[in-house]
């Protein structure tokens, strides 16, 4: 079991955020992609992973604590949380970012905890990466489905779609 603290900004954060829907070993040039997006649009990233192996639960004092949702997993204080891996890796590949940025770390569904953060910051857009190409994660997005198509359907703002980077056309075909 782990705490759930807000991260705090990297840069001085604008009026307005764009959520970003990331997730680990996530392409980097995705991530800068959406940080240059935001940049452009005068805007704050809220990059927000949707951890799906923990159970968020808040406490009577307040605090929110992630738990696994696997009875086995071993919480060891003494190696880093899948949160804490995921901010060192977003400081690593947004360092020097055009965007002020933060993490926000939740768990449960991706469209459903981007849908909620983007409610609560009232956020311009939400941006989400393509799926990467390959079978296992074709197959992987027709089991649990799009989170883009969700969010596109169930709620109101803009989705915007920032591509893989090995994905495009085929050789010889046309788009």
């Amino acid at each position: 079991m782990s705490i759930i603290v807000p991260r705090p900004w990297h840069g001085e954060p604008a009026g307005s955020t764009v959520v970003f829907g990331t997730l680990p070993g996530q392409h980097p040039q995705v991530v800068q992609a959406a940080a240059v997006l935001t940049a452009r649009m005068g805007a704050s990233l809220v990059c927000v992973w949707a951890d799906g192996e923990h159970v968020a639960a808040e406490r009577p004092d307040g605090t929110w604590v992630a738990t696994p949702l696997d009875p086995d997993a071993v919480d060891d204080p003494s190696r880093p949380t899948g949160e804490e891996l995921m901010a060192a890796r977003l400081e690593e590949v947004l360092a020097g970012s055009p965007a002020p940025w933060r993490l926000h770390y939740t768990t449960g569904a991706p469209a459903r905890a981007l849908h909620k953060v983007a409610e609560e910051l009232d956020a311009l857009a939400i941006a989400v990466g393509t799926r990467e190409p390959g079978f296992g994660h074709w197959v992987a997005e027709k089991v649990t489905g799009s989170v883009a198509a969700r969010l596109a359907s169930h709620q109101h703002r803009p989705v915007i779609l920032l591509p893989h980077p090995g994905s495009g056309p085929v050789p010889g075909e046309h788009p």
